[in-house]
Protein backbone atom coordinates (compact mmCIF):
# COMPACT_ATOMS: atom_id res chain seq x y z
CA UNK A 1 0.00 0.00 0.00
CA UNK A 2 2.49 2.59 1.33
CA UNK A 3 4.99 1.34 -1.87
CA UNK A 4 2.23 2.23 -4.80
CA UNK A 5 1.74 5.61 -2.86
CA UNK A 6 4.84 6.37 -3.36
CA UNK A 7 4.82 5.66 -7.20
CA UNK A 8 1.66 7.65 -7.35
CA UNK A 9 3.10 10.22 -5.98
CA UNK A 10 6.62 9.97 -8.02
CA UNK A 11 4.27 10.04 -10.87
CA UNK A 12 2.22 13.04 -10.15
CA UNK A 13 5.16 15.29 -9.06
CA UNK A 14 7.39 14.61 -12.19
CA UNK A 15 4.12 15.17 -14.22
CA UNK A 16 2.92 18.37 -12.43
CA UNK A 17 6.72 19.61 -12.93
CA UNK A 18 6.50 18.44 -16.61
CA UNK A 19 3.28 20.93 -17.21
CA UNK A 20 5.34 23.86 -14.94
CA UNK A 21 8.84 23.51 -17.22
CA UNK A 22 6.54 23.64 -20.34
CA UNK A 23 5.23 26.75 -19.48
CA UNK A 24 8.74 28.63 -18.67
CA UNK A 25 9.70 32.03 -20.27
CA UNK A 26 13.20 29.98 -21.25
CA UNK A 27 12.08 26.56 -22.18
CA UNK A 28 13.95 23.23 -20.11
CA UNK A 29 17.61 22.66 -20.07
CA UNK A 30 19.70 19.65 -19.75
CA UNK A 31 23.01 19.22 -19.05
CA UNK A 32 23.72 16.22 -21.08
CA UNK A 33 23.08 16.16 -24.77
CA UNK A 34 22.77 13.21 -27.00
CA UNK A 35 24.06 16.22 -30.20
CA UNK A 36 27.67 16.92 -30.36
CA UNK A 37 26.30 20.59 -31.58
CA UNK A 38 24.03 22.74 -29.52
CA UNK A 39 23.86 26.58 -27.82
CA UNK A 40 24.31 27.15 -24.33
CA UNK A 41 21.27 28.53 -22.38
CA UNK A 42 22.27 32.35 -21.32
CA UNK A 43 20.92 31.74 -18.30
CA UNK A 44 23.96 28.94 -17.23
CA UNK A 45 26.50 30.38 -19.19
CA UNK A 46 29.90 30.93 -17.69
CA UNK A 47 31.75 34.61 -17.65
CA UNK A 48 33.82 33.85 -20.64
CA UNK A 49 32.47 31.28 -23.11
CA UNK A 50 36.45 30.73 -24.00
CA UNK A 51 36.14 28.78 -20.92
CA UNK A 52 34.07 26.25 -22.02
CA UNK A 53 35.04 22.80 -23.03
CA UNK A 54 32.62 20.45 -25.26
CA UNK A 55 33.55 16.75 -24.48
CA UNK A 56 31.91 12.88 -25.14
CA UNK A 57 31.45 11.31 -21.87
CA UNK A 58 30.07 8.45 -19.84
CA UNK A 59 28.12 9.27 -16.49
CA UNK A 60 29.57 6.77 -14.24
CA UNK A 61 26.81 6.35 -11.96
CA UNK A 62 22.96 8.01 -11.07
CA UNK A 63 24.32 12.28 -10.01
CA UNK A 64 24.60 12.88 -6.27
CA UNK A 65 22.22 15.17 -4.66
CA UNK A 66 24.07 17.45 -1.90
CA UNK A 67 20.83 18.57 0.11
CA UNK A 68 20.10 15.90 2.28
CA UNK A 69 20.32 16.18 6.18
CA UNK A 70 23.10 16.50 7.71
CA UNK A 71 24.06 13.51 10.84
CA UNK A 72 21.31 15.42 13.27
CA UNK A 73 18.44 14.92 10.86
CA UNK A 74 18.42 18.91 10.04
CA UNK A 75 18.61 20.37 6.76
CA UNK A 76 21.68 22.07 5.32
CA UNK A 77 23.00 25.22 6.98
CA UNK A 78 24.39 26.21 3.76
CA UNK A 79 23.63 25.23 0.94
CA UNK A 80 26.05 24.99 -2.28
CA UNK A 81 25.56 26.86 -4.84
CA UNK A 82 25.05 23.48 -7.52
CA UNK A 83 22.96 21.12 -5.83
CA UNK A 84 23.71 18.21 -8.16
CA UNK A 85 27.19 15.95 -9.06
CA UNK A 86 28.31 13.31 -11.04
CA UNK A 87 31.16 11.53 -12.02
CA UNK A 88 32.08 11.35 -16.03
CA UNK A 89 34.11 9.35 -17.94
CA UNK A 90 35.97 11.86 -20.72
CA UNK A 91 35.96 10.09 -23.98
CA UNK A 92 36.60 12.87 -26.34
CA UNK A 93 37.32 16.58 -26.33
CA UNK A 94 34.91 18.19 -29.09
CA UNK A 95 36.21 21.71 -27.98
CA UNK A 96 38.36 23.47 -25.70
CA UNK A 97 41.14 21.96 -23.23
CA UNK A 98 40.73 18.27 -22.01
CA UNK A 99 41.07 17.69 -18.34
CA UNK A 100 43.86 16.83 -16.82
CA UNK A 101 42.44 13.40 -15.43
CA UNK A 102 39.80 10.69 -17.55
CA UNK A 103 37.30 10.87 -14.74
CA UNK A 104 36.20 13.83 -13.79
CA UNK A 105 33.43 14.84 -10.83
CA UNK A 106 31.07 17.84 -12.25
CA UNK A 107 28.51 19.75 -10.24
CA UNK A 108 25.20 21.42 -12.09
CA UNK A 109 22.44 22.89 -11.25
CA UNK A 110 21.32 25.12 -8.62
CA UNK A 111 20.64 28.93 -8.55
CA UNK A 112 17.03 30.27 -9.63
CA UNK A 113 16.68 27.69 -12.53
CA UNK A 114 16.43 24.37 -9.60
CA UNK A 115 13.80 23.08 -10.98
CA UNK A 116 13.98 24.08 -14.74
CA UNK A 117 16.38 21.10 -16.09
CA UNK A 118 16.27 17.83 -16.80
CA UNK A 119 17.96 15.74 -14.14
CA UNK A 120 21.06 13.74 -15.04
CA UNK A 121 20.90 10.26 -16.54
CA UNK A 122 19.35 7.77 -13.96
CA UNK A 123 17.67 4.97 -15.69
CA UNK A 124 20.04 1.59 -16.73
CA UNK A 125 19.50 2.37 -20.31
CA UNK A 126 20.13 6.57 -19.73
CA UNK A 127 23.29 5.57 -17.80
CA UNK A 128 24.37 3.36 -20.52
CA UNK A 129 24.63 6.02 -22.87
CA UNK A 130 27.56 8.42 -24.21
CA UNK A 131 26.64 11.98 -23.77
CA UNK A 132 27.77 15.31 -24.54
CA UNK A 133 28.46 17.90 -21.99
CA UNK A 134 29.69 21.78 -22.10
CA UNK A 135 32.01 22.26 -18.87
CA UNK A 136 34.05 24.57 -17.51
CA UNK A 137 36.84 24.75 -14.68
CA UNK A 138 37.09 27.39 -11.88
CA UNK A 139 39.03 27.26 -8.57
CA UNK A 140 35.75 24.99 -6.97
CA UNK A 141 36.35 22.41 -9.78
CA UNK A 142 34.42 21.24 -13.06
CA UNK A 143 30.84 22.51 -13.30
CA UNK A 144 28.61 21.85 -15.85
CA UNK A 145 26.68 24.35 -18.56
CA UNK A 146 22.90 24.38 -19.29
CA UNK A 147 22.25 23.23 -22.83
CA UNK A 148 18.35 24.24 -23.99
CA UNK A 149 16.05 21.15 -24.57
CA UNK A 150 12.90 21.24 -26.44
CA UNK A 151 9.92 20.55 -24.17
CA UNK A 152 8.96 17.31 -25.99
CA UNK A 153 12.70 16.09 -25.17
CA UNK A 154 12.01 16.47 -21.53
CA UNK A 155 8.84 15.37 -21.12
CA UNK A 156 9.95 12.06 -22.97
CA UNK A 157 13.08 12.05 -20.58
CA UNK A 158 11.11 12.65 -17.50
CA UNK A 159 8.71 9.32 -18.87
CA UNK A 160 11.28 7.38 -18.79
CA UNK A 161 12.82 8.25 -15.38
CA UNK A 162 8.54 7.59 -14.01
CA UNK A 163 8.02 4.38 -15.73
CA UNK A 164 11.30 2.92 -14.37
CA UNK A 165 10.79 4.61 -11.14
CA UNK A 166 7.49 3.01 -10.92
CA UNK A 167 8.47 -0.27 -12.22
CA UNK A 168 11.60 -0.16 -9.36
CA UNK A 169 9.16 0.43 -6.79
CA UNK A 170 7.11 -2.53 -7.45
CA UNK A 171 9.69 -5.43 -7.74
CA UNK A 172 10.36 -7.51 -4.86
CA UNK A 173 13.31 -6.53 -2.63
CA UNK A 174 16.25 -9.35 -3.20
Amino acid sequence: MIRSLSCFLVCVILLACTATFAEGVDGPITYFSDEPTFDLAERTRPPSIDQVTVAKVRVMGRPAYFLGPDQSGRPPVEKPREPYGAMLEVLDVIRGKRPDRERVSVTFGGGAFTHTYAFGPTTPRQLAQEYYVAMYEDAFGFHLVGIPMSSEQYREWQHEIAVFEHERQRSPPK
